[in-house]
């Protein structure tokens, strides 16, 4: 191989691995994680409001 042939090889597996890995970074930040959706937190906030609510409840009866 020439040492030409090789350099152009080398730079080109450098870009591509270069971009490669800028692009999966970046789509990190472009793509929502779905485990942070706020759909995921919504039975255990459903569940803190009416635990709260059935609280607030029963102070109210004993008064």
């Amino acid at each position: 191989m020439r040492a030409t042939t090789r350099v152009n090889v080398t730079n080109k597996l450098f870009i591509t691995t270069f971009l490669v890995a800028f692009s999966s970074v970046a789509l990190g930040s472009v793509l929502p994680c779905p485990a942070h959706t706020l759909d995921s937190d919504t039975p255990l906030v459903t569940e803190h409001d009416e635990r709260a609510k059935k609280i607030a409840a029963e102070k109210s009866s004993k008064r």
